[in-house]
């Protein structure tokens, strides 16, 4: 939505789709808007509601009933990663319990971004001057088994770049290996921070500064309709402000679970159906409630003023069914994420278009080449002239 609402400029706020009462053009909202959080209360507790701690207690218990990415992987659940660069191959560490997460796919890329965070980790890097004999569809190389016997404990399994990886090693060596669409994106992720992760792999393809588009990371930007092709390429700086959104979206929707919570409270006490308010919307209604006093500049852009008032006039009815500063401190929050995911909207907006141009103009070069006009004036297709 970021790049569509941006591109098109049609009403696009920091708090999403859910109650603008007026069209305005992203830049002319932010030379505009002058909103900050108000300077919130500290409190020496932080007396959070009991239902998170709920929360907290029932993701304990399905994360310890179920098949654990320990059991399914081995090794405590790190996974082992054989990664081919141009010059050899390398043996990475990575949690794998990233790798089972629901939708993981969605996700994984956004771990390199920045791997300064530690997410994965070089074990083993060794060169080949042919690698077609280090590993084929028949046989591995005594060189490169040895590499991945080493560090590959026993019942641990070893993460590939494709089928025929799979297939052999686990016939040759009998070592377990996985790849899959979701294997696919942590190779993408090793590729392109490649330049980082192995400063010993000196092959000029680690200068690169273009790079195909992770699954992951397309369904982000066109779920924010950029309408990216899957075979364009991007840049670095694409993928960090992709990154940017990613945690931005991340900040805002973790607090999704509490948030429809306490909305439930707003619909038994005041009868206020949120059903289609975004969360920082929501976020910013039980401010309101927690601290009526505070002037929040979006509130009339946000509620009626009917509706601000019913949420004003009633916030004594919350006072112990709804915890303040937790409250406070989740709109502060969201609300600094929705203004950093703004900002890069708007930068990612001139990248993408750059970016479409150059894939567009590179495809119109394609169809050029497989139409060429020849000296009689004939169209040349394929080897074949054309009247």
């Amino acid at each position: 939505m970021v790049g569509y609402l941006v591109r098109k400029c049609i009403g696009y706020t920091l708090f999403g789709n859910g109650g603008v009462t007026k069209s305005l053009s992203p830049l002319v909202y932010m030379a505009k808007e002058n909103a900050s959080t108000a300077s919130e209360k500290e409190a020496d507790k932080n007396p959070f509601p009991l239902h998170w701690f709920v929360r907290i207690n029932l993701d304990m218990y399905i994360f310890w009933n179920s098949d654990l990415p320990a059991a399914v992987f081995g090794n405590s659940g790190v996974i082992s990663v054989l990664f081919e660069t141009p010059s050899g191959f390398a043996i990475f560490g990575y949690n794998a319990f990233k790798l089972t997460e629901p939708e993981a796919w969605k996700h994984i890329w956004a771990d390199f971004v920045d791997v300064r965070k530690g997410v994965v980790w070089l074990r083993a890097f060794q060169t080949f001057e042919d690698k077609g004999c280090a590993i084929n569809k028949t046989t591995v190389s005594p060189q490169l088994s040895t590499m991945i016997r080493k560090y590959v404990v026993d019942g641990q399994t070893l993460a590939v770049g494709n089928e025929n990886y799979e297939n052999i090693i686990q016939k040759c060596l009998g070592i377990p290996c996985v790849y899959s669409h979701v294997v696919n994106e942590l190779m993408w992720g090793l590729k392109i921070q490649m330049r980082r992760l192995l400063p010993a792999e000196n092959s000029e393809l680690t200068n690169e500064d273009c790079f195909s588009m992770s699954e992951g990371m397309r369904f982000l930007l066109n779920y924010h309709k950029f309408d990216v092709n899957l075979d364009m390429m991007v840049t670095k700086r694409i993928i960090e402000m992709a990154g940017v959104v990613y945690e931005c979206d991340r900040c805002v929707n973790k607090y999704n679970t509490s948030l429809r919570f306490d909305a439930q409270q707003l619909m038994e006490i005041s009868r206020i159906d949120t059903h289609d308010w975004d969360l920082l919307k929501l976020a910013t209604a039980l401010k309101i409630i927690c601290d009526p006093e505070d002037e929040i500049p979006d509130a009339q852009r946000l509620f009626s003023k009917r509706l601000l008032k019913r949420l004003m006039k009633g916030a004594p009815r919350y006072k112990n069914r709804i915890s303040k500063y937790p409250c406070l401190k989740v709109y502060k929050e969201m609300y600094s994420a929705r203004k950093s995911r703004l900002k890069a909207g708007i930068v990612l907006v001139s990248l993408v278009e750059r970016a479409k141009k150059a894939y567009e103009d590179e495809q119109a070069g394609k169809a050029t080449s497989d139409h060429e006009i020849g000296p009689d004036r004939k169209k040349i297709c394929h080897g074949s002239i054309l009247s």
